[in-house]
């Protein structure tokens, strides 16, 4: 990667302060010098080294959510500042935060409250500018070391970072190239005039393919090329503006269109995507996907097999460009609407064996949701679209444990326009709905009493239906069972009645059934509870089938019937861990935990340990057993059992080893599967698909300009994603992930 000299410069400064700070103008390489430096000081932080990447967010208060997320290894948490200093604690851990610059008044409130409460905590920032945290040590990222003309040997090119990206970039584009030494000193000639500066590099590398190197110069020579940005900016930043003008003019006019409508696109989007919103005005789909393939090949636009993506520089450059156009509005409209579509389609298929499938699509579409809220949030006129798309999206929100996030983008646009609207209506029982889930039973009343006040005068039967069922769950969280079980009863009876299959019937019966069971009613639990399963069941739901499974097996718990409970829980358990469902998971291994307890030979040992591990899985989302009164006071129970059987010390190790194993290990643990902390399979190991079959890649010994040519994707993004795979498993080198996947390398 080169760099060493950076490299060793940031490794000291992390040596003697608690946040470095990597500051440069954009393109300059500070995230890939982060992720090295992650990566060579990974044995420093025997807790991690986590990479929150900052690019694709747009909403300050989100950002302790993303954090927490990427500390969890989850895909969504609902944290706050205060949870996520509380689970870093006194861990000896770096935080890598990438792209901070569009939020760096938040990230730096962040980092102080994070510092200041973790005393073991060391943070690696890449921002185009310092955050401005007392003990801050700011690093200016250089440009690429670039030789002096005639300083540079023919034949060594290998020895100047500069010249060795460009021949890296241009090779894939043109196999085989060869430079003589006039084509060498020409291409130092060229990173000289680019100041050294790895995107102008690299966009200039995409030229290879139509002009030769020297022609390729000649185009950066000319002056008009390359002082066409804006005198007031450090010359740097001329430069690579000038250089993306230059890529920009010799893009065709419909690759030019689309690289400023693409702009739009927060984390990528797919084909379908791309079509929908950005395909205006050309005559044919042939004609979209041509264009886009021009930009992939000139390296404006990268392709990982699903997503086409942008750097968030080129995005920038886009965005200006597309309001140069005034297509920035209509694109924007077009590419909410594409996403309020997709809300929609959650709506209205979300108890359904779409399920799943449509769950996974808004999570990869997450950052793309969340622009399109904000446009709504900010664009006069669109607040009750945006209040549809939010609460459209209450299953996701809720199934996913992205309580506070759903409420935050409701109370938000909720709080921009008080008339009556049915979208207004909708959204009140939902963040009504969230905010009790959430544990915070008062803001959840208050919605609900607004919901009902406006409401009534429509005599919608729905209205008394949600808020009867909405204001039994917020008994049952706050422990007034007679009072829960009443209102639920009543709810479950209203919400049956509508015309329609209401959204809260199936989780009004879950809810009914399990407050039955903390009553110590089995048999009326039972009956209740089969229904929601047979109603799953038939509509091909699976994330209410696994609630209906758990608290089925918990009313055979109550039953002391000790077989019959482990299966339906394990069954439930099974299910929640494909729907990735913390909360369901975190309540199904408890009660797997009593179950151990309730056996005929207890296993206090095993019980420990599960409560443990269900304690860590929780962590991230907030209150233990959703903070539910009287499953709280069963889990102290249970415990004081365990104790008295293990004794004190023997409890608290067990305990500990729980919260030790980790997601995968503790279901895995629970489900008697067989253990996985020793991984050798490749696909038990923290990597996504493609860095699996990157890392595989490398373990053949094929360096990654040989990757990219076999993937047919960009070698910076082969180098992007080995970083990536070497951070994850904590290595220093190739050849650890040589020897890890040795077996699982065919023979070739």
């Amino acid at each position: 990667m080169g760099r060493r000299s950076e490299s060793i410069a940031v490794k000291q400064l992390l040596s003697v302060s608690r946040l470095v700070t990597l500051v440069g103008t954009g393109g300059v390489g500070k995230t890939r010098l982060a992720l090295h430096v992650a990566r060579q000081t990974r044995r420093a932080f025997p807790h991690g080294v986590w990479l929150v990447s900052l690019a694709e967010l747009t909403q300050p208060d989100l950002l302790p959510m993303t954090a927490m997320a990427a500390l969890t290894a989850e895909s969504r948490a609902g944290a706050g500042v205060a949870e996520l200093s509380e689970y870093i604690g006194d861990q000896r851990m770096l935080l890598l935060l990438d792209n901070c610059e569009h939020m760096t008044e938040a990230c730096a409130k962040l980092v102080a409250d994070l510092l200041r409460n973790c005393p073991e905590l060391r943070v690696l920032a890449t921002s185009r500018e310092a955050l401005r945290v007392e003990g801050e040590a700011p690093y200016t990222v250089p440009p690429l070391a670039v030789p002096e003309m005639g300083q540079l040997r023919t034949g060594d090119s290998h020895n100047s970072e500069s010249v060795m990206l460009f021949l890296e970039r241009a090779s894939i584009l043109r196999p085989g190239l060869t430079l003589t030494s006039d084509d060498e000193q020409a291409v130092v000639a060229l990173c000289r005039r680019l100041d050294g500066l790895p995107l102008a590099i690299e966009l200039a590398a995409a030229r290879i393919r139509a002009l030769s190197i020297g022609e390729l110069v000649n185009r950066y020579n000319d002056v008009r090329v390359l002082t066409s940005g804006s005198r007031n900016a450090p010359s740097r930043q001329q430069t690579l503006r000038a250089t993306m003008d230059y890529s920009y003019r010799l893009c065709s006019p419909e690759a030019r269109a689309l690289w400023a409508r693409m702009s739009v696109f927060s984390g990528g989007a797919d084909l379908t995507a791309v079509e929908a919103v950005c395909a205006g005005g050309m005559p044919s789909r042939d004609l979209a996907e041509e264009t886009l393939s021009e930009l992939v090949d000139k390296s404006i636009v990268t392709f990982d097999g699903v997503r086409y993506r942008m750097l968030d520089t080129l995005r920038e450059y886009g965005r200006e460009r597309l309001r140069t156009l005034s297509e920035e509005q209509p694109t924007r409209t077009a590419h909410r609407d594409h996403f309020a579509a997709l809300a929609d389609e959650a709506a209205t298929s979300w108890f359904s064996p779409d399920q799943p499938a449509l769950l996974g699509r808004i999570q990869a579409e997450l950052a793309n949701i969340r622009a399109a809220l904000e446009f709504c949030l900010t664009e006069p006129g669109e607040v009750d679209t945006g209040l549809r798309m939010a609460s459209d999206l209450w299953y996701y929100w809720l199934g996913c444990g992205r309580q506070r996030e759903g409420r935050l983008w409701l109370d938000r646009l909720l709080a921009v326009d008080s008339g009556l609207s049915p979208e207004r209506v909708a959204a009140l029982w939902v963040n009504s709905y969230l905010a009790v889930y959430d544990g915070d039973i008062p803001a959840g009343l208050r919605l609900l009493d607004q919901y009902r006040e406006l409401a009534t005068p429509l005599n919608d039967p729905a209205v008394v239906a949600h808020a009867t069922y909405i204001r039994g769950l917020a008994e049952l969280f706050q422990g007034g069972i007679e009072d829960a079980i009443s209102l639920l009863d009543e709810g479950v009876r209203l919400e049956r009645g509508l015309p329609e299959l209401s959204p809260l019937y199936p989780p009004a019966l879950i809810d009914f059934g399990s407050a039955l069971c903390y009553r110590k009613q089995p048999n009326r639990a039972v009956a209740v509870l089969q229904e929601a399963r047979n109603l799953s069941t038939a509509h091909g739901d699976q994330w209410l089938l696994a609630w209906s499974l758990v608290f089925l097996g918990l009313a055979e718990l109550i039953e002391q019937r000790v077989p019959e409970a482990v299966a339906l829980l394990n069954d439930g358990l099974a299910r929640q861990r494909a729907l990735d469902d913390i909360l369901g998971l975190n309540i199904a291994v408890e009660f797997l935990a009593w179950a151990a307890l309730t056996a005929s030979a207890p296993d206090a040992e095993r019980a420990a340990r599960l409560m443990g591990a269900s304690q860590a899985l929780r962590e991230s989302l907030g209150a233990h057993l959703a903070g539910i009164q009287r499953l709280l006071e069963w889990h102290e129970q249970y415990a004081r059992r365990a104790q008295e059987i293990l004794g004190q010390r023997a409890f608290n190790a067990a305990l500990e080893n729980g919260r030790e194993l980790g997601k995968d290990d503790a279901i895995a643990y629970a489900l008697d599967e067989k253990a996985t902390r020793h991984r050798t399979a490749d696909s038990d190991l923290p990597l996504t698909p493609r860095e699996r079959e990157i890392a595989k890649l490398v373990a053949s010994g094929k360096t990654n300009k040989k990757i990219a040519a076999e993937l047919v994707i960009a070698t910076r993004t082969v180098d992007s994603h080995v970083e990536h795979i070497l951070t994850k498993l904590g290595f220093n080198s190739r050849t650890q992930i040589a020897a890890l996947f040795a077996k699982q390398v065919p023979d070739s």
